[in-house]
């Protein structure tokens, strides 16, 4: 038996080997590698944006993010990967907007003294929710731009009517005179009802929310002045109340057309008054301790019947104003009339619970 030499074979095999294993490594380190890491770049590009879709946290954002992401984990080229991006960069403008719509539904059903659900020391009111869980409906149907836009004109008329047509109902309750308050009992003012409903008819519902008309139980409370600052204010006077912040140096409104039901004038400035009367050469002065003299009255004395000191004080600041004079330091104490709440705040502040805050009168013309 002859033998066959193998080894030609074999050399042959080895260098169709060597040359396909070259070829393998070429094709592996300049083609294959590069495809497959920016396959994988890709895919991580959309993940992310896919992770922010997610985060939008809408029903249609959820149900399109898994979706894409299942179709991720199958796509097997970059353009594949690229067709995903773009589906889920669409997906986040529309759901963006969806979300911003679903935020301000929500905003629109939520008030200072009124919501949907109540809560937090407010009404519940079924008219608002109805409202929401309509208006998220219809959000929610919506699939483009274009209709998720035109849905925002619809939000903002329809929580406009709600909130109109809630306060109207709660003025139909009410007396002539009502007290509005605005933004959670923090300032607000007295208004005739037909004032109130002009009002609320020019609002739209962002300022209708922080509104609340209600009947009112008033007290009154002492605010301490000078004579300086509110020299024309009288009892009877209508005022606007207004709070200085001394830190910030900002004054908001307080409460509007409250009325001055009292005035007290300090006793050291006023109490004891001189005068002096000529006649050719003669002069003769005197003075009036009008406080003993009211003692002296009430212990009734009858010297004292002759002095008019009913209104003395108020007599004494009018005929000063008449003849252009004041004395600026003059103390002064303003009997207010105003809601409870109101009436709370202002004794906090003038009883320097809050020492930073000065509460200042105004005189409507």
């Amino acid at each position: 038996m002859r033998k066959i030499d193998a080894r030609p074979i074999v050399g042959g095999a080895v260098v169709f080997l060597v040359i396909g294993l070259v070829a393998f490594g070429v094709y592996y380190f300049l083609v294959a590698e590069p495809a497959a890491e920016e396959l994988a770049a890709s895919r991580l590009v959309v993940l992310d944006r896919i992770n922010s879709l997610m985060s939008l946290g809408t029903e249609a954002a959820v149900r399109k993010a898994l979706d894409c992401s299942s179709r991720l984990q199958g796509a097997n080229s970059v353009a594949e990967v690229q067709a995903i991006l773009v589906e889920v960069n669409a997906g986040i403008r529309v759901e963006q907007l969806r979300r911003e719509l679903l935020d301000l539904v929500a905003a629109a059903a939520e008030g200072s003294y009124y919501s949907a659900d109540g809560g937090d020391g407010r009404m519940a009111a079924p008219e608002l929710a109805e409202f929401r869980e309509t208006m998220l409906a219809e959000v929610n149907a919506r699939t483009t731009l274009a209709e998720l836009e035109a849905c925002r004109a619809e939000i903002n008329e329809r929580a406009t009517v709600i909130w109109r047509n809630l306060h109207t109902g709660e003025l139909g309750k009410l007396g002539d005179n009502v007290a509005m308050l605005n933004g959670g009992a923090n300032s607000g003012g007295y208004l005739a009802k037909e004032e109130a409903r002009r009002y609320i008819a020019g609002l739209g519902w962002e300022g209708l929310r922080e509104l609340k008309f209600e009947g009112y139980g008033t007290v009154e409370v002492p605010v301490l002045d000078t004579f300086q600052r509110t020299p024309t204010l009288t009892a009877g006077t209508r005022v606007n109340i207004y709070v200085y912040d001394l830190v910030t140096g900002v004054m908001e409104n307080l409460w509007s057309n409250a009325v001055v039901r009292a005035v007290v004038y300090s006793q050291t400035d006023v109490a004891r008054i001189a005068w002096v009367l000529s006649e050719r050469e003669n002069m003769d002065s005197y003075s009036t301790d009008i406080w003993e003299t009211i003692k002296a009255l009430s212990a009734g004395g009858e010297g004292a019947e002759n002095v008019d000191w009913e209104g003395y004080g108020a007599e004494v600041v009018r005929r000063g104003l008449e003849a252009n004079l004041g004395h600026y330091p003059l103390q002064v104490i303003y009997v207010v009339e105003v809601p409870d709440e109101i009436g709370r705040l202002i004794a906090e502040y003038e009883f320097q619970e809050t020492s930073i805050k000065d509460v200042i009168l105004v005189a409507r013309v």
